[in-house]
């Protein structure tokens, strides 16, 4: 059965008419696409692939293209590192072709490879092999290179291959590329990526002196790699001990004084977005430990919501919301006193007034700061939320509801996600039993027509359905339940013949 297909390979390389090369191509494809598994792997291991790699330096762009197709085919019924160990030499030369799918055919395999826990070792005991992939960092296409970052993370992630990296001429190819500010932020990437694996992981990216060297770039003068950096950073901070390190770097009380002196200078209000989404984070969280060490990120953050300033308002908005996840994060605002009763006025005022992109943003934060999961619910945190909701303007509900009336699906979805918030807490069912036409305009699948907005909608519905007792009468409760077995696209037939009809 492999004589066929090892046929139709040499017979590939012996044509020079590149219509007939494809046409084998295709049969080949065709032809083994048709085997079952038991086939298919014994074909893929007993051939020989050495002919199909001479093909691959084809000045023709679309047999190569095919011939990669073929291979990752014929490749991925095999184990993985399997085709490496047969080909070690040959593998490795294909990551220095000049074709960029040449290049990911082999960084994909090497990532199977590394993606498995006993087949990893082939690729850590290989140094020219692991020289070659960080090297693939620095790719100038920019698919290869995220291959190769995704590569190395799998390297780094494990114990023996995190001790590997770090030492040697494969430190030193680290530092080389490094040197090049686009791609160093890709080295950063990866270097984070590995650190955030365990503490071990983080002691040893430590010592390396990179996280040092990242850390550097937020004293640099441009405002864009100070916010490449805080990306990046952002990832560490979220994991326990990487929020120690930072810390013990006195990182974060230098970004708390970059965020303090911002007034002072007008190109530090660049900064405040990518510094509003570091702290979010961090607040995500940590809330406490941000509210009673960072207070100033706070006031800050109040600050800017307060200001309207439309080009800072939107990272403001989501960390805000971020800082609002948790039961812990909605207390620790409510210690504050009046200003979060402040931001929600904004809120108010930015979901009704400001742009539609930031209006969304509003409202999808909204419905983070009141957002409750059921398990956690009682009646203080409840209390709370009601306040909140409550404090937004003289009619909050009339509002949503407004917003649930817009005929333009994304705006109308954000008011409707808010909507099922507060339909899932007790006061928001009696607030919703008592609006005058809410329950029937829930109920009326006629009045939407856009697919997110119906899925939005069913949501709201499927709470009110499992309302608390007495909150609804029995028959209001039937509506409900009925609309939710029908499902969030039911149509009723005989609504749309008298539609018919009367048309």
């Amino acid at each position: 059965m492999t004589e066929w297909y090892q046929a139709k390979i040499l017979r590939l390389c012996e044509l020079n008419n590149i219509e007939e090369k494809k046409d084998i191509l295709t049969d080949i494809k065709i032809k083994f696409g048709s085997l079952n598994n038991r086939d298919a792997e014994q074909i893929a291991r007993n051939l020989d692939y050495e002919p199909l790699y001479s093909q691959l330096t084809s000045s023709d762009r679309e047999v190569i293209e095919q011939i990669c197709d073929l291979l990752t085919i014929l490749f991925s019924v095999l184990e993985p590192g399997e085709i490496y160990q047969r080909y070690l030499i040959e593998v490795p030369a294909l990551m220095t072709n000049q074709n960029a799918s040449v290049r990911l055919l082999v960084l994909r395999e090497f990532l199977r490879t590394a993606s498995h826990s006993q087949k990893i070792f082939q690729l850590l005991a290989d140094t020219t092999v692991l020289i070659s992939l960080v090297n693939k960092i620095g790719d100038n296409d920019l698919t290869v290179a995220e291959c190769a970052m995704s590569v190395v993370k799998k390297l780094g992630g494990n114990p023996n291959g995190l001790h590997i990296l770090y030492k040697g001429e494969l430190l030193r190819t680290f530092a080389r590329l490094l040197q090049n500010d686009t791609i160093s932020f890709r080295v950063y990437e990866v270097i984070v990526d590995i650190a955030k694996t365990s503490r071990e992981a983080l002691e040893v990216t430590a010592q390396s002196g990179f996280l040092n060297s990242l850390i550097n770039v937020l004293e640099n003068e441009d405002i864009l790699l100070q916010l490449n950096a805080l990306e990046i950073l952002t990832q560490l901070a979220v994991f326990e001990e990487g929020l120690s390190y930072l810390e013990q770097q006195e990182v974060l009380s230098k970004l708390v004084q970059k965020i303090a002196q911002a007034n002072e200078n007008h190109l530090s209000n660049l900064l405040i977005p990518g510094l509003m989404k570091f702290f979010g984070n961090v607040a995500r969280y940590w809330p406490n430990e941000l509210f009673s060490k960072y207070p100033v990120i706070i006031s800050a953050l109040f600050e800017v919501i307060d200001s309207g300033d439309q080009t800072i308002m939107g990272p403001a908005l989501d960390t805000l919301g971020f800082v609002s996840v948790s039961v812990e994060g909605k207390y620790a605002l409510q210690a504050l006193g009046d200003a979060m009763l402040g931001a929600l006025k904004k809120i108010a005022e930015i979901a009704q007034r400001m742009p539609t992109a930031l209006r969304i943003r509003g409202l999808n934060n909204l419905a983070l700061i009141l957002d409750v999961k059921k398990v956690e619910q009682d009646n203080r945190i409840l209390s709370l939320t009601k306040l909140w909701f409550d404090s937004l303007c003289d009619d909050p509900l009339g509002m949503i509801i407004a917003i649930c009336r817009q005929p333009f699906a994304d705006i109308r979805q954000a008011g409707l996600e808010v909507l099922a918030v507060i339909s899932c807490q007790v006061w928001g069912q009696e607030y919703i039993s008592t609006y005058p036409g809410l329950v029937e305009f829930l109920l009326d699948r006629n009045i939407e027509s856009f697919k997110e907005c119906k899925d939005a909608k069913y949501e709201v519905v499927k709470c009110l359905s499992q309302a608390e007792r007495d909150v609804f009468d029995a028959d209001t409760i039937q509506k409900f339940k009925q609309f939710v077995n029908e499902g969030p696209y039911f149509v009723d037939v005989n609504t749309e013949v008298a539609i018919e009809g009367a048309l």
